[in-house]
């Protein structure tokens, strides 16, 4: 990767910046309201305050906004926002979340991710208890940059926050029909409405979404890598008074589903699997981008999960309490063929079993000219983490000892974390135009760990069984000056610390190095947030920098035969780039958006456990870019149709921590398009939709076992191919 040019972004953003005021000097002087750009409202700093007031790096996405661009998932939201990857590994538990180049494994329920996810303010984990659909979700916000101070720990990249619909006091319902290409169907529907006028109001929402696979196991002559899951959330709100709530949620998900296929890269013609694999006539799979396979045995992935949470708000005076108890269960399975071969050979899974309880109480107040923000926040989980590998009848036979067939030898790590924090902000208005912000946070983390490895056959590196502890504590502070230079032209600049804490390794292999240390990371930051021509051009710009010391790595443990990563602290490393997002409406019937990401994420030390050097940061590209256009007119009699392109755009990206070649993954960019009748009262809408029009190939993952003696092979995971479909939406 080329060394990061400071001169070059700014070129960019500056010259991004100007592709409004070109056209847009030649618009009507007086615009209608209808033509001016939708305003939005955020909570990411605890309070409601419009987007362009906020002084952060944010991207927001609406309700009605994920409706115009066919948005259904938190891969959909990444697609289209700066800076932001979600490197979709086909699965519920392993895909990791990466915001400007700062990246966290969930390769297991005890690992801290480095990208908070919270449903109405509530901590999700990540992995497979956070894997959520964005059906009957009011807006999306996601946060770049530590939030250290408000969010707390396991933010120390960003916070991807998502914000339910709320009940309504009117009787509302909709329901919504998606038919598309692989056998897929989404059906959700929702009602909601008072149940005692003026005081209790209900809401139900469902989603069943289901599609068949992409791609075609050969050798068992079935399709796979498919997906089935359904969800349902309800919800009571009680309005006491006109400052006294109380929301009661719950809400339950289903997933049973054939995915986490591996197309086979390349062979190591030397290890035993691939000599087996000739020797008896059996096929190799020789092109890894024909969506073909040839494993013996379906994939299974399995999860059930339900959420309680309960939000109280008050005011006492002039103090506004709140209060939000939540709590989370879920059980998750999996099976796959580890050699994707039609060998019966070795399968592997990754079993958990976690529980969690939060509960955050927070006070805000003004003094004079200062607001306040306080508050006080515990976490519990108890994760067990159940990594396998089951010895498969081939194998067995080659071992001498049939009997071993069916045998599984791995680990059962039990995890319990406990984390309490106590957290301060306040807002100084100094003067109509500058407020200066100052906050902080204090954490302590509490780890227990009992971990037993029972290896019948000597392939995990022996029998271990180990309990340890370990207790970690941060203080994460913030620091924001705004200035507005006039009420369309705002400035800021943010200096801001974000920490994940140490812990201990839970998964397949790990007892060789099963503890490591916390990682903390400092963030500096200006950014501007503008608006043009009666807000008919909106124009954010932020430039930033992050350094970050000891930071947690997961890669393979060189100690043992099989693909066991580990997570150990790397050293320290930096990243630093510019985000611009561009939103611009020259007429009434054309909305033009944009936004670009240009960044450069590099260790500057520390070795792989091979003894390599870092380098780069996987899962950073270089730039990431999206360029949409949306066009609506009235048809006469039936209502408005609207038709909206997206170009999306990825930049080069590593996929890999070593220098592999294979691990690289090239600029690549996918279209999107939408066409859409909406009826004159709005009560219906019919869409109909493409994603990645061109049928772009592209690697989302690389899982390298060429070096491993049996299995021989280096793996990708291809992304999604072409999908169409038609929605058909109807409200009451």
């Amino acid at each position: 990767m080329s060394r990061f040019n400071s001169k070059a972004c700014l070129s960019s953003a500056f010259a991004l910046g100007l592709v409004g005021p070109v056209w847009a000097e030649t618009v009507d002087a007086a615009p209608s309201a209808t033509s001016t750009i939708e305003e939005v409202v955020v909570t990411a700093r605890k309070r409601s305050e419009r987007l362009q007031e906020t002084p952060i790096s944010i991207t927001a996405v609406t309700a009605e906004a994920m409706e115009r661009k066919g948005i259904k998932d938190v891969a959909d939201i990444a697609r289209q926002t700066p800076g932001l990857q979600y490197a979709d590994y086909g699965d519920l538990k392993l895909s990791p979340t990466s915001l400007r180049g700062v990246v966290g494994g969930a390769g297991s329920a005890g690992a801290d991710p480095a990208v908070g996810f919270y449903v109405d303010e509530i901590y999700q984990s990540q992995g497979a208890g956070a894997d959520l659909d964005l059906y009957d979700v009011a807006r999306v916000e996601v946060l770049r940059g530590p939030q250290g101070t408000l969010f707390g720990r396991n933010t120390i990249g960003g916070v991807i926050s998502i914000t339910t619909e709320r009940p309504s006091d009117t009787l509302t319902a909709s329901v919504t029909a998606d038919v598309g290409n692989y056998s897929a169907y989404r059906i959700g529907a929702s009602v909601s409405g008072p149940i005692v006028a003026g005081l209790v109001s209900g809401k139900l929402a469902f989603i069943k979404d289901e599609h068949g696979g992409y791609d075609r196991n050969v050798y068992l002559n079935r399709d796979v890598n498919n997906h089935d899951a359904w969800s349902t959330r309800g919800q009571l709100l009680f309005d006491f008074a006109p400052a006294t709530s109380l929301l009661l949620t719950g809400s339950y998900r289903e997933v049973d589903q054939e995915q986490l296929v591996f197309e086979t890269l390349r062979y190591n013609l030397n290890a035993d699997l691939p000599q087996a694999l000739i020797a008896a006539g059996l096929p190799l799979n020789t092109n890894p981008y024909d969506r073909k396979v040839y494993s013996d045995s379906p994939n299974q992935e399995r999860l059930r999960a339900w959420d309680l949470a309960a939000t109280f708000k008050t005011r006492i005076g002039e103090v506004g309490v709140t209060n939000i108890a939540s709590y989370h269960w879920h059980d998750y399975f999996s099976r796959n063929d580890t050699d994707r071969s039609p060998l019966k050979m070795l399968y592997d899974g990754d079993p958990e079993r976690v529980s969690r309880w939060s509960e955050e109480l927070r006070f805000d107040f003004s003094t004079g000219p200062v607001d306040w923000l306080a508050g006080l926040y515990y976490y519990h989980q108890n994760s067990d983490n159940q990594s396998f590998v089951e010895i498969g009848s081939d194998l067995a036979k080659s071992l001498g000892d049939p009997s071993l067939t069916g045998v599984r030898t791995g680990s059962n790590g039990q995890l319990e974390t406990t984390s309490k924090a106590a957290f301060v902000s306040a807002t100084w208005k100094v003067t109509p135009r500058l407020d200066v912000t100052v906050g902080g946070r204090y954490t302590v983390d509490e780890k227990t760990i009992h971990y037993v490895q029972r290896d019948v056959i000597n392939l995990l590196g022996g029998n271990t069984d180990v309990r340890a502890n370990g207790s970690w504590s941060q203080f994460t502070p913030n620091a924001n000056i705004r200035y507005r230079f006039s009420p369309d032209i705002m400035a800021y600049a943010t200096a801001s610390k974000g920490f994940k804490s140490g812990g201990f390794n839970d998964a397949l292999g790990s007892a060789d190095g099963i503890a490591f240390g916390p990682e903390s990371l400092w963030n500096y930051e200006v950014g501007l947030k503008t608006q043009f021509f009666d807000r008919r051009l909106v124009v954010n710009t932020a430039l930033y920098y992050m350094a970050w010391s000891k930071i947690q790595l997961s890669e393979d443990n060189p100690a043992t035969p099989v693909y066991d990563p580990i997570i150990l602290n790397a050293g320290k490393a930096h990243s630093q780039g510019v985000e611009i997002e561009v939103t611009g409406r020259p007429t009434e019937r054309l909305t033009l958006g944009g936004n670009l990401s240009i960044q450069e994420a590099l260790y500057d030390g520390g070795l792989l456990p091979t003894g390599e050097p870092l380098h780069h940061i996987a899962y950073a590209p270089n730039y990431t870019a999206d360029l949409n256009a949306e066009y609506r007119f009235p048809l006469q009699g039936l209502g408005t149709v609207s038709l909206f392109g997206e170009y999306q755009m990825r930049g080069r990206t590593y996929i890999s921590n070593d220098a592999d070649p294979d691990g690289v993954v090239h600029a690549y960019g996918l279209l999107n398009a939408r066409l859409t009748l909406t009826s004159s009262d709005d009560r219906w809408r019919i869409s109909l939709w493409g994603k990645n029009l061109g049928d772009e190939i592209y690697t989302q993952r690389l899982f390298d076992l060429s070096g491993q003696p049996l299995v021989g092979q280096k793996f990708i995971i291809l992304g999604e191919p072409r999908t169409f479909g038609v929605e058909l939406k109807l409200k009451y």
